[in-house]
């Protein structure tokens, strides 16, 4: 277990947390874009252990730093205690874990599908590709939410896919008021036109398991998708 401190602490949205937490002894947590972490910290006097993926590439400058995201959730206790740090507050630390990585495929197109705080490790990877060249492979990110304000990074997405011609942010909102003008319905149904126009990329999904689940079925089953090319992460 390593020491971490809270150094900032914001809203994302009305249920979503932003955490940016650092290694209390400075040396680099040594994370691969796409893996989890486990967070303990003491839950009314319980220690309590969750994991949550790391929403953010790893800082050549701040080895030590990285973000999460965490859902409010009224009946987690985890979730609550973390919504209620505030800068300067210490917890507990193991990690970083998990597979869920670009690592085997870097140089090969990517969409990457994510609903609500799943598209935290997504986050992660596409800033890693962007800052570390000039030019590359393609990126889409498809990303699903209720409403606009639950649309997080919304801003730094679309500035990411103003100053980089391979990347596009494409939301799709399944609540979209009379003023959205973007995608509207669930992700599932937008894989058929981003797949095929995309050149059938590696796909890169994470969320819940119900979406995961039925973004894998209709890769597989509609589009003829190899399951080599299609790789997953879910969060509950």
């Amino acid at each position: 277990m390593r020491k971490v401190v809270v150094l900032r602490a914001e809203l994302l949205s009305p249920n979503v947390k932003g955490l940016t937490m650092a290694c209390a002894d400075g040396a680099p947590l040594g994370f691969v874009p796409g893996q989890w972490i486990n967070l303990q910290l003491d839950c009314r006097g319980t220690l309590d252990k969750r994991p949550y993926s790391i929403a953010s590439a790893p800082k050549p400058e701040q080895p030590e730093q990285f973000e999460i995201a965490v859902t409010r959730v009224e009946q987690g206790s985890v979730s609550l205690s973390l919504h209620a740090l505030n800068s300067g507050d210490e917890l507990q630390l193991d990690g970083p874990y998990g597979f869920f990585t670009r690592e085997d495929h870097p140089d090969d197109d990517a969409l990457l599908v994510g609903t609500g705080t799943g598209v935290g490790p997504l986050r992660a990877m596409i800033q890693a590709e962007l800052a570390s060249r000039s030019s590359g492979p393609r990126l889409t990110l498809l990303f699903g939410c209720r409403t606009q304000d639950d649309l997080l990074y919304r801003a730094e997405f679309e500035a990411l896919a103003r100053e980089h011609d391979r990347f596009r942010f494409e939301p799709t909102l399944s609540r979209p008021d009379a003023a959205w003008r973007g995608r509207s319905g669930y992700v599932q149904a937008q894989l058929p036109e981003l797949v095929e126009s995309h050149g059938r990329p590696h796909v890169y999904v994470c969320g819940l398991s119900d979406m995961v689940n039925d973004v894998r079925a209709t890769l597989k089953q509609a589009l003829g998708y190899d399951r080599k090319h299609i790789h997953t992460e879910r969060y509950d």
